[in-house]
């Protein structure tokens, strides 16, 4: 084999297996979003980050809306509503009953992260054997997804 052809043989594998690789559907901007910033603006870009940070694994703690909300509204939080917003996390997503390999959120509660920390609590909404609830999982973005500015359109 010519040594350009060597050369080519690692590109080619990966383009090979980018294209059987299975199709990630991006997340949108919010429908609409309750946000907790004070004199600041929640960020998509930081509610997108976030949200897809997670590990999929679905953390055994049951929370409701009051529980969501007063840890959204401790500090910097937001709430970012979605119709149906589809989030690739197999694990999460077949302990929900989906068949998938997506969780479908309705809704994401990011509260404040602690300081220092490297790892912080967000609750989604989403379908849970065809009712809808919160449940909650680890996100390893930890930026404040409000910031200085105007809001975003």
């Amino acid at each position: 084999m010519s040594r350009s052809l060597v050369s080519l043989a690692p590109l080619v594998g990966l383009a090979l297996l980018s294209a059987c690789a299975p199709k990630v559907p991006p997340l949108h901007s919010p429908a609409s979003t309750e946000a907790y910033c004070g004199s600041k603006e929640a960020r998509n870009t930081g509610i997108a980050s976030v949200v897809s940070s997670t590990d999929d694994r679905l953390l055994d703690e049951t929370v409701t809306d009051d529980d969501v909300r007063r840890a959204v509204r401790s500090g910097d939080g937001v709430i970012a509503h979605w119709a149906d917003q589809p989030l690739a996390a197999p694990r999460v997503a077949s302990a929900l009953g989906e068949t998938d390999g997506y969780v479908h959120m309705q809704a994401a509660a990011i509260p404040p992260a602690i300081d220092g920390a490297q790892v912080r609590h967000i609750y989604l909404y989403v379908r849970d054997h065809g009712s809808e609830r919160w449940i909650v999982m680890n996100a390893y973005d930890v930026q404040n997804v409000c910031v200085e500015g105007k809001p975003e359109s």
